[in-house]
């Protein structure tokens, strides 16, 4: 493939890419109105609810976009990954930090898996951690979608290619092959990954373009009784560091 070649498809990605997230941004607006819609003029109590909701869901937008904005200058080359010794268990936590508003505000469990001592891995400790919030917002969302949410777990395991991080699901439907052909949808479709969620997901694709830029890749992944998403990671070399 020529350089040409790849120019035009990072930039039709880019392109897929802005629409899907424009189309989320929508869903969060509209999700914001209904919600001051429904505020009573006179009861305080529920106003500072209400607002408080408000708030979070706002947030949740803004880091998406961050992690958009992050994901165009990798691809324009206005960042560069900046690869480090990173410990797996704080990235999870910090990511967890980062998910929790919008969590608790679904009623949804975010839990961290018991982790062994597991070795660093060398990566870009923002883009990873970018990557793992915008996919932790689009697990919120779809569990939030069910009659009975069951909690969330972000995870990590060694396996012989690294480590794998990620974010897991009881009972998810997803498939290799759905997220496959999801990632030939999104911008085009309204539920690319209908497997998982019935909005866009642009979260799911944000991390993935967000994991290319690190060399890394998304896919579907189990843990114990739990189906995700997750990356495989390199662990890092220690020589590396001497």
């Amino acid at each position: 493939m020529g350089k040409q070649d790849a120019q035009m498809i990072a930039t039709d990605q880019q392109e897929r890419l802005f629409l899907s997230l424009a189309e989320q941004l929508s869903q969060t607006f509209l999700h914001i109105a209904r919600i001051a819609e429904a505020v009573p003029l006179k009861d305080t109590a529920i106003q500072t609810e209400q607002w408080s909701l408000v708030h979070d869901v706002a947030e949740s937008a803004m880091l998406l976009t961050e992690s958009y904005a992050l994901n165009a200058r990798l691809v324009q080359h206005l960042l560069h990954p900046q690869l480090e010794p990173v410990t797996i268990s704080s990235l999870l936590y910090d990511a967890s930090q980062q998910l929790k508003p919008l969590a608790d505000r679904y009623g949804i469990e975010l839990q961290i898996a018991d982790l062994p001592r597991m070795s660093l891995i060398m990566s870009d400790r923002l883009v990873l951690q970018s990557a793992l919030v915008s996919l932790g917002q689009v697990f919120i969302a779809a569990e939030a979608e069910n009659e009975v949410m069951r909690p969330l777990q972000l995870a990590a395991h060694h396996s012989r290619y690294g480590i794998v991080a990620g974010l897991y699901a009881q009972g998810s439907e997803l498939s290799t092959d759905a997220f496959r052909r999801s990632r030939s949808l999104y911008g085009t479709a309204r539920q690319p990954l209908a497997r998982l969620t019935s909005g866009p997901a642009t979260g799911v694709f944000i991390a993935d373009n967000l994991l290319h830029a690190i060399a890394a890749k998304l896919h579907v992944a189990r843990y114990h009784n739990l189906t995700g998403l997750a990356t495989t990671l390199p662990i890092c070399n220690q020589l590396q560091l001497v």
